[in-house]
């Protein structure tokens, strides 16, 4: 767990979740449809896929990067976007579970009397698929993609309409994010945020930007994420203490 200097916010009144990468483990699914989808263009995106320089994009802006890299004949983008979705859907209700501690700290916030929301640059078929598959539906009253924004992150537009559905702040939000594109969404919407880095980025230096880094969503019950909140007084409150058990 590594902490930053947090900036003077009012306390946080709601939570908004990430969902690929954070919540369920479905960024190897991306990864590998994607591959599978542009091989058969007879592309190989295997050198920019191991960059990470598309996590945290939309779909249809991730297709656009490897056009505008990788060009290729035959079907356009909106053809492409169609198979990656389909065997990504396909995937999460075969394959995805969630990752350790994601309905826990839902939990968590929903318990300390937090707002919840998801906002994610995932299609709404994607979306869905994850709520569904997983029970999730009625954990978060406010569901926002991203795909319908002019521009996903790391643009905050995602984030200040998750906000707005909420009726709250932005300055009383806090971000859980497992992508640099989404902290820095998050950050540019003047939100507060919990970084839970994939194990190949936990020592990328450019998280700094979060005001608390989290090994895994299991940490997210700590002091330093109570300070972060502006909670830290609460620490010994019911709610905290039964999200701790």
């Amino acid at each position: 767990m590594t902490a930053a200097p947090v900036t003077h916010y009012p306390p946080a009144r709601a939570a908004i979740f990430d969902m690929d990468g954070l919540l369920v483990d479905s960024e190897p699914f991306w990864k590998s449809v994607e591959v599978d989808v542009f091989a058969a263009l007879g592309v190989d995106i295997m050198p920019l896929i191991a960059q990470g320089l598309t996590m945290g994009m939309r779909v249809d802006e991730v297709v656009a990067f490897f056009r505008s890299r990788l060009p290729w004949e035959g079907p356009d983008d909106a053809e492409v976007i169609a198979r990656i979705v389909d065997g990504i859907v396909c995937a999460i209700w075969e394959e995805a579970t969630l990752l350790p501690g994601a309905v826990a700290a839902i939990d968590f916030f929903t318990d300390l009397g937090y707002a919840t929301a998801l906002a994610s640059g995932s299609t709404p078929p994607v979306i869905d698929a994850v709520l569904q598959r997983f029970d999730l539906v009625e954990r978060f009253p406010v569901v926002c993609s991203a795909i319908d924004d002019r521009l996903g992150k790391p643009h905050p537009a995602i984030f200040l309409r998750t906000a707005e559905a909420l009726g709250v702040d932005p300055l009383e939000c806090v971000v859980l994010e497992d992508s640099l594109n989404g902290c820095i969404a998050a950050k540019a919407a003047r939100m507060r945020v919990i970084a839970v880095p994939s194990l190949a980025y936990q020592d990328d230096q450019r998280f700094g930007i979060a005001d608390v880094r989290l090994l895994s969503l299991l940490e997210v019950v700590s002091p330093v994420v109570a300070e972060v909140l502006g909670v830290r007084d609460a620490v010994t409150g019911d709610a905290w203490q039964g999200a701790a058990r």
